[in-house]
């Protein structure tokens, strides 16, 4: 193997690593070979000797990441910064599974990808903040909404009238919990401790640290990552909750 095809058989194999993709690997007469799988996508990569780097395989988005890190690889430009393709339609993912999605949280995400792309962590960090408070701001309007008695409604709304949004969220848990008529199902609890709470106050701490300049930002871009990630996985929650609430009408 020569140097140039030994170095960037290791990038690719390490940006595959990194990803979670399945692969194999195999020796072939003028290339090392990989074998990648994405869910029911499937890619070759072939690395020859003079350091070229082939993808084989459909159009799909595996193949247009994978070409990605083929370009940046053979122009020696830095490959980390090529995110998964999974946050990459982030956007598209939020509006395929909730349709109705409140559009400020769509281009809040939007712009904070752009950001992480072009490295600007501290923008990223706030936009992911704002999106992940707009988003609860909707759950607790949804809720305050679908209070049936207006007596109660009304007294709700001014609880919560000029608060912080971490002071609305918390009001917004002690009504629920007091609620005759809570979500049958067991789990919600849960959901809102764990699921939502979690992810929505650590993207609030995260705003916060961005956005006070007296706080010295100490983000990691591995972090945000993650918590792009999980912020998907909360809106999932955020949406199945807001169904419990709205068409049940189960909030007294």
């Amino acid at each position: 193997m020569s140097e140039i095809q030994a170095k960037h058989y290791e990038q690719m194999v390490s940006f595959v690593g990194r990803q979670g993709w399945p692969y194999t690997e195999k020796n072939e007469q003028h290339s090392k070979r990989i074998d990648i799988q994405h869910g029911r996508s499937t890619c070759i990569v072939k690395i020859y000797t003079n350091g070229t780097i082939q993808i084989q395989g459909k159009e799909c988005d595996l193949k247009k990441c994978l070409n990605e890190a083929k370009d940046a690889i053979e122009n020696e430009a830095p490959i980390g910064e090529i995110l998964p393709f999974e946050i990459e339609r982030f956007p598209d993912l939020l509006l395929e599974r909730i349709p109705e999605i409140d559009p400020i949280i769509v281009r809040f995400v939007k712009e904070s990808i752009i950001c992480l792309k072009a490295g600007s962590l501290i923008a990223c960090s706030f936009l992911l903040g704002a999106a992940s408070e707009k988003a609860v701001l909707v759950l607790i309007d949804t809720y305050s909404n679908s209070i049936s008695n207006d007596i109660a409604k009304q007294k709700f709304k001014e609880r919560i009238s000029n608060k912080f949004i971490s002071r609305k969220f918390d009001e917004f848990k002690r009504s629920l919990k007091s609620s005759k008529n809570k979500p049958s199902d067991n789990e919600w609890a849960q959901d809102i401790e764990i699921k939502i709470e979690t992810i929505f106050q650590f993207c609030r701490i995260c705003r916060n640290e961005s956005g006070h300049p007296h706080l010295p930002p100490n983000i990691d871009k591995g972090v945000l990552l993650a918590n792009m990630g999980h912020f998907e996985k909360d809106m999932g929650v955020r949406s199945s909750f807001l169904t419990d609430i709205c068409i049940s009408r189960r909030v007294n």
